[in-house]
């Protein structure tokens, strides 16, 4: 597995080639990218030729991407839920409203289990929307989306959520099953990490001033792929069940450190780029 070799922050999980090239590509869409920017770029901040080559014929092969000419690639348009899903994190704390004591449900015990690919895009659909498991086939959420039922429904299908699931809403659960449901996320480890990313992010924004370019753009993109990795997940939990205000904290600082991050991008970039006369 390539890792990024320059970063000084410690990521929970080693940055991959194929989740490079699949976050440039994002960054870049609709605009292509070519193949020899992407190599100089990802070897630059530590990965191997070779593992970018193969991370660009793997994305385009499970089509992730497309090559539009020779050498050159765009992100797949079946890639577009996905890239909305990345880019809403600036506003994702306005997605909710007052919790009524509702929950939306998903049935899915009737799935097959074979089918190992589409059972991950069923289970990441699920992760992305802060499902939680209740008890086998039945995974459920707090109704405080803003989102109607079958908005929601609509997009965990665009996500990836298996067509036989049944997506319903549920507002009568029995006494001690509604206990049961309350305790199904860990918000104490939730508010931890929103703690130590932020502290991170402060500690980085003031390292990254003395580091060579190369080690300033692998640590903010690493730190800020964390950082918004946490918010895209994290399951939106009503004030009843967990304080809203260190998940705005924690967007406010990312917004920050993104403008910084983006600064030292453009300048890393310009190095590889070949920009119109």
């Amino acid at each position: 597995m390539a890792t990024n070799a320059n970063s000084r922050y410690e990521a929970r999980h080693a940055l991959t080639a194929k989740e490079l090239v699949i976050d440039f590509l994002s960054n870049r869409s609709p605009r292509e990218m070519s193949a020899r920017v992407i190599v100089d770029t990802a070897t630059a901040l530590g990965f191997t030729e070779q593992s970018v080559r193969m991370a660009l014929t793997r994305v385009v092969e499970e089509r992730l991407a497309i090559s539009i000419g020779r050498g050159v690639y765009q992100l797949a348009p079946s890639g577009d839920a996905m890239r909305r899903e990345v880019r809403k994190w600036r506003n994702i704390t306005d997605s909710t409203m007052p919790w009524t004591g509702g929950w939306v449900a998903i049935y899915d015990a009737s799935i097959r289990r074979s089918d190992r690919a589409a059972l991950r895009r069923h289970e990441q659909a699920l992760r992305l929307r802060g499902f939680r498991e209740l008890t086998f086939g039945l995974s459920i959420r707090a109704a405080n989306l803003r989102d109607s039922t079958a908005e929601l429904r609509e997009q965990l299908h665009a996500l990836g959520l298996h067509p036989d699931a049944i997506v319903a809403l549920i507002t009568d659960l029995d006494e001690a099953t509604r206990e049961r449901a309350l305790h199904l996320w860990d918000t104490k480890a939730l508010l931890e990490s929103y703690e130590q990313l932020m502290r991170a992010m402060s500690a980085s924004t003031r390292r990254v001033e003395s580091l060579p370019l190369a080690e300033a753009a692998g640590e903010t993109m690493v730190l800020g792929r964390d950082v918004l990795r946490h918010i895209n997940l994290d399951p939106l939990l009503p004030a009843e069940l967990m304080p809203e205000r260190p998940l705005r904290d924690l967007v406010r600082t990312m917004t920050t450190y993104d403008s910084m991050a983006r600064q030292i991008w453009r300048r890393f970039m310009s190095q590889f780029e070949v920009r119109p006369s």
